[in-house]
């Protein structure tokens, strides 16, 4: 290809990087746009909830008053000579007046009703928009990165440029997948909560003055919200990189997490080890094993419903043999091939493989209909210089 042809390439690639680039922006905005809409709709619904079983008491207070007041009216009436004149207009009064306010009362739990019901279809609405939007930022982004990243280094590794091509692909889906779900976390988690924080240091703060009593009962809240926060945050800095398991090594690390694995998603799981594992010292394969463990359990906890998982490793003086068993539900093993093609599942499977396969590891999985699934891998030790 002549030199301006390869120019005139490039520049066509950085346009469509740029309007790319601007995209994205947009999509962010709207997506931010619609979590405050979806905050606020919230906001307003538990409001409007809240009043309208308030005015669906008064509503239904009036009524039997409404019903008493005209017992009382209808015996006067029957009891006039009794009763009088007067006594007969204040009671007839009475009962318009409690028969005005049932009206109005009515009319406002209608209103009510109505608003309540627009506001639940907006906030369906919204937050559709946010997933629709957190999808279309994911699927630009991958573009994006695909087109503006450096693939160079890996022209060594791989002879074919299909090959090549996939890897980058699934590479930046997982990065792209990670960051998704770090955000979400982080949206979801500690960032809600440190909104809660900042709404009660301002309750603290305009109580201190008046009562001090439920200004202390606000900060021993504010004292759990910031508990639970920091628990939040340590969780996905573990996720992300469990610290034990550069200054334990594998077997506490997976103990820890096994056990809490556990006890949150109440899923029994027990762990069987035959060998010296503690004679791991290459990282990779250390990471690699900690990561497929990780993954299989997420995989039953979202999708087998188990309530029984087994993990087994046996020690040799070659290999490191891995399996994870559940008693879940299973799956058609013939649905993988068409879950490879599928951008949104099987991905974490296939994953699992080609981390494990970049180890010169093997990777197998079985899993038949109503017995549950069964994943095993092997992998030689002291390979060194592949990094995960």
């Amino acid at each position: 290809m002549e030199v301006s042809g390869v120019k005139r390439i490039n520049q066509i690639i950085k346009r469509t990087l740029n309007v790319i680039e601007r995209s994205k922006g947009a999509i962010y905005d709207i997506s931010e746009s619609a979590r405050r809409e979806v905050r606020e709709l919230k906001e307003e619904l538990n409001l409007l909830k809240k009043q309208a079983n308030e005015i669906m008491t008064e509503c239904e207070e009036l009524e039997v008053k409404v019903i008493k007041s005209r017992k009382r009216l209808a015996k006067i009436n029957q009891e006039f000579e009794k009763y009088g004149e007067e006594e007969m207009k204040t009671a007839y009064q009475e009962t318009n007046d409690l028969i005005v306010k049932l009206a109005v009362a009515r009319e406002r739990e209608r209103q009510i009703i109505l608003r309540r019901n627009d506001v639940e279809r907006r906030l369906k609405n919204s937050i559709e928009t946010v997933s629709k939007a957190e999808k279309l930022m994911f699927q630009v982004s991958t573009v994006f990165d695909y087109l503006s990243g450096d693939l160079q280094r890996m022209d060594e590794h791989f002879e074919s440029s299909e090959n090549k091509r996939m890897l980058a692909i699934r590479i930046i889906r997982t990065q792209e997948d990670e960051r998704r779900r770090i955000a979400r976390e982080i949206h979801d988690g500690p960032a809600q909560a440190m909104s809660n924080v900042v709404l009660k240091a301002e309750i603290c703060e305009k109580l201190a003055g008046v009562d001090i009593g439920k200004a202390i009962a606000e900060l021993k809240s504010l004292k759990d919200v910031v508990r639970g926060c920091l628990k939040d945050v340590r969780r996905i800095i573990y996720d992300l990189r469990p610290m034990s398991l550069d200054d334990l090594g594998l077997k506490p690390t997976l103990q820890k997490y096994i056990e809490n694995f556990s006890c949150q998603h109440n899923l029994k799981i027990d762990l069987r080890i035959r060998g010296n594992i503690d004679r791991l010292n290459d990282k990779n394969i250390v990471l690699a094993i900690f990561r497929v463990i990780q993954e299989s359990l997420n995989n039953i906890r979202k999708h087998a419903n188990a309530t029984h998982a087994l993990i087994q490793m046996e020690c040799n003086e070659k290999y490191i043999t891995v399996r994870i068993k559940d008693d879940g539900k299973g799956f058609d093993i013939s649905t993988l091939n068409q879950a490879r093609r599928d951008e949104e599942s099987g991905f974490g499977l296939f994953g699992m493989k080609e981390r494990v396969e970049l180890l010169e590891g093997e990777f197998y999985i079985d899993s038949v209909i109503g017995s549950g699934t069964t994943i095993r891998i092997q992998l030689p030790y002291g390979l060194q210089g592949v990094i995960l």
